[in-house]
């Protein structure tokens, strides 16, 4: 096969980004290489790493130049794009290169390169690209992420069966040294739990340090078990878990409980163990911006 096929099919396959040293291999000459970047057929972002002028500069050619410049592992944010947990690949591309790499490259895509390597077992492949496996680039999420988003792509990811929890647990256990893993282990440690008993025994806690009395716990109404009622002013709160524990008939359940709230003239409120855990000022306002109300109501 002629070396100008080859390297078109390379170029298709990788979107539209080579190496010389890609180049070299496939057949084409040192000469060669130097015309097509000297007539702009191939237009350098870094030494030696080229994006061919018949493709557009996409987010996944940003990615490839960035890891053919710098070589490494594919971590973080961006390994949380590749793996399709976010929708937009972050303007910084984030890698991991060997503690042995010495030194920096000049390449045209923004990179934020940690020195460290992986176990064995937390890096995979996606399009060819070498990353951290699914399991500890949900876990680094919880470091690099809004925690809010970090906490809904681990549920997610567990809701939708992508990743189970005790790969995630085994993961951590591997990374357990690892920069920002306290806060991984914390999330973690939630969603290995009943989270929502952990969200309701937090959610005490916060009653209690914040002075708001008049409640009771686990109240039927109508034949519904609500977790939270004030009872003299018709308020009903709900704590949420992670949603990969419930299954459709309690997300059905708990629609037709807000419904016959809503029937009844009380005021539902509901609140996920996430928000609990990291929102508490902003939830006790919404309770009590409640309570105020439905007093002046009376």
């Amino acid at each position: 096969m002629p070396a100008y096929i080859r390297v078109a099919e390379h170029l298709a396959g990788h979107d539209g980004i080579i190496t010389a040293a890609r180049a070299y291999e496939l057949g084409m000459s040192i000469d060669e290489v130097k015309h097509k970047v000297l007539v702009r057929l191939w237009i350098p972002h870094a030494r030696g790493v080229y994006l061919s002028a018949e493709h557009r500069m996409t987010e996944m050619a940003r990615l490839r130049i960035a890891v053919a410049t710098h070589g490494g592992v594919v971590d973080r944010t961006a390994a949380a794009w590749l793996h399709g947990l976010i929708n937009d690949l972050p303007d910084v591309i984030t890698l991991s290169v060997p503690q042995a790499v010495h030194g920096t490259a000049d390449c045209a895509v923004t990179t934020d390169s940690t020195r460290r390597t992986f176990p064995s077992e937390d890096i995979a492949a996606v399009a060819g690209i070498a990353v951290t496996a699914l399991p500890l680039t949900i876990l680094q999420a919880a470091t690099e992420l809004y925690i809010d988003i970090a906490v809904s792509v681990m549920d997610r990811a567990l809701q939708i069966k992508r990743v189970a929890v005790t790969e995630l647990r085994a993961s951590l256990d591997r990374n357990s040294g690892a920069h920002g893993m306290r806060l991984a282990r914390v999330v973690l440690t939630a969603a290995e739990d009943d989270s929502e008993s952990e969200a309701e025994r937090l959610f005490v806690r916060l009653l209690k340090r914040y002075a708001i009395s008049g409640w009771e716990q686990q109240k039927w109404l109508g034949g519904h078990r609500i977790d939270f009622v004030w009872p003299e002013l018709g308020i009903a709160v709900a704590i949420n878990g992670w949603a990969f524990h419930h299954e459709y008939d309690r997300w059905d359940n708990d629609l037709r409980t807000t419904n016959m709230l809503v029937a009844m003239g009380w005021y539902p409120l509901s609140f996920p163990w996430k928000r609990l855990r990291f929102e508490e000022e902003s939830v006790m306002r919404e309770l009590a911006n409640a309570i105020e109300t439905r007093q002046t109501c009376q």
